[in-house]
């Protein structure tokens, strides 16, 4: 074995033993940037890696090009991973053109491999258009299906959303595959970050070990086996690379073929992996880190998630950095805007609540359909409207760290979902970001840009500061379903 193959596995060695870590939650003051990294790393189960470039993606139009681009690009292997994939336009153009590359590839290069895992759940059993992906040699698979009993193990859905090709490029963030996350004019504004460097080696890794649970747990003599022993399995193949028994799913894929050396650096972004399963940790790592970074942050914190039902350390750390007198900024979608209405909307008032009754400033996104139907009875023909709804997951920490994640920071992805993200120590990455949230609370005025060339300037009010009379209005709304939305926040 040669020294860099070597090198290599004591490298991927490391990214398993990192995630193993053990959990606490001190209360620690991130007063420097040392003490940051030394933070995500206990707490999130991770390490940082150097050298990364990223680009956000946050237009529509540029998240769905930067798929596209990696499927084009990939000559020995694509993984993915995905919560939901529909049978609408974008999502079967994304299939369609996942196929032809499939075919492509494997006309030219027979080891050329696609392995995507979507969660059974939401996508439940797979129609004929996965069928014709694993005819054409694509290995698609549902994480957690009702086979063999073993589903009623775990009340864990699949939510991370992950692609990955030759080991050199990545996206993860929080976009699914359907058209309310790429269409310019009915799009949920959402966030990707497109990586490349040796953060996407951890993706990877993190791919391949959720790949070969996904199969173990499908195999027929698990049947049997008690709780704790698949358990213990999946532990012991998380925090070691191998099961118990010594034998590794992962030998195959430890070599330059998925993990290639990089000729020179990409980038000089620092990122770390941040990864949550609740059949690896009882709660997510991801979840503990934020709290103690909102714990410790000194100036200013922005937030923004569709469902801010949050677990109540959260809650109480954010109303504390407001007392104490840094800027926490909450961005969520108003009511008019919720994506999921009744008992799932109702879920998310008491911490909306207890937050604008601390003085932390609300942003809510509001719903605006007549912009859309107007500029349709005009002769304007626009590339792009503001976005129908929020979808997306981030995190500001004063100036330099940044998390883009695919968890909504709330009970459900603390307890039941699996998720994945990334954490960034970058200055310039952390002003985009602010930048861009700015622009958008400040959004009044908005220049729709016409494909003839004309410009018509639609004004409505998109986002709204919530205060004491909305704290009232959702109290209202609350009414006698307290304490069933109460009780429902936890499952969701």
């Amino acid at each position: 074995m040669g020294c860099r193959s070597v090198r290599r596995i004591r490298l991927l060695s490391l990214v398993a033993l990192t995630m193993a870590l053990a959990s606490s939650q001190p209360r620690v003051e991130a007063s420097d940037r040392a003490e940051v990294e030394k933070l995500v790393v206990k707490l999130g189960r991770t390490r940082w890696t150097n050298d990364n470039s990223l680009e956000l993606l946050a237009d529509p139009r540029r998240a769905w090009e930067a798929r596209l681009d990696l499927l084009e690009s990939a000559r020995s292997h694509l993984f993915l991973t995905t919560f939901s994939w529909h049978e609408d336009e974008y999502g079967t153009r994304f299939r369609q053109r996942l196929a032809d590359v499939v075919r492509e590839r494997s006309s030219s290069n027979p080891d050329f491999q696609v392995h995507c895992v979507a969660d059974a759940v939401a996508v439940g059993t797979f129609n004929r258009s996965f069928d014709e992906l694993r005819k054409i040699g694509a290995d698609v698979r549902s994480f957690n299906r009702a086979s063999w009993g073993m589903s009623s193990m775990f009340g864990v859905r699949m939510h991370d959303k992950i692609v990955v090709a030759d080991g050199r490029q990545a996206i993860v963030g929080g976009r699914n595959y359907a058209d309310i996350y790429y269409d310019p004019l009915h799009w949920w504004l959402d966030f990707g970050v497109l990586v490349e460097g040796p953060a996407v080696w951890d993706l990877q890794m993190i791919f391949l070990k959720t790949w070969s649970v996904t199969v173990d747990l499908g195999q027929a003599h698990h049947f049997s086996w008690p709780m704790e022993a698949i358990h213990r399995r999946i532990r012991t193949l998380w925090s070691t690379g191998r099961f118990p028994d010594g034998t590794s799913p992962l030998d195959g894929y430890l070599n330059d073929r998925f993990f290639p050396e990089y000729e020179s650096p990409p980038g000089e972004s620092q990122v770390a992996v941040l990864y949550d399963n609740p059949i690896l940790w009882r709660r997510a790592p991801t979840m503990d880190l934020l709290v103690a970074l909102v714990r410790g942050a000194e100036s200013e914190i922005d937030l923004m998630t569709p469902f801010p039902n949050f677990p109540d350390d959260l809650t109480e750390a954010l109303t504390g950095a407001a007392e104490r007198g840094v800027r926490v900024r909450i961005i969520v979608n108003h009511r008019t805007a919720a994506i999921r209405g009744g008992l799932i909307q109702l879920s998310t008032y008491p911490s909306l609540m207890r937050l604008v009754e601390a003085g932390v400033d609300v942003w809510a996104w509001k719903a605006n359909p007549e912009l859309l139907d107007e500029v349709s009875k005009s002769e304007c023909f626009p590339m792009i409207i503001p976005p129908v709804a929020l979808h997306g997951k981030i995190v500001r920490i004063d100036n330099d760290l940044t998390i883009v994640h695919s968890s909504n920071f709330n009970i459900r992805s603390t307890y039941y979902n699996s998720e994945a993200g990334i954490a960034v120590l970058d200055g310039e990455f952390n002003g985009q970001v602010r930048d861009l949230l700015d622009g958008l609370l400040t959004l009044r005025d908005f220049d729709v840009r016409c494909t003839n060339g004309d410009r018509q300037v639609m004004v409505d009010r998109l986002v709204e500061h919530l205060d004491d009379a909305d704290v009232g209005t959702m109290r209202d709304e609350l009414g006698a379903w307290r304490r069933v939305a109460d009780g429902f926040s936890m499952l969701w």
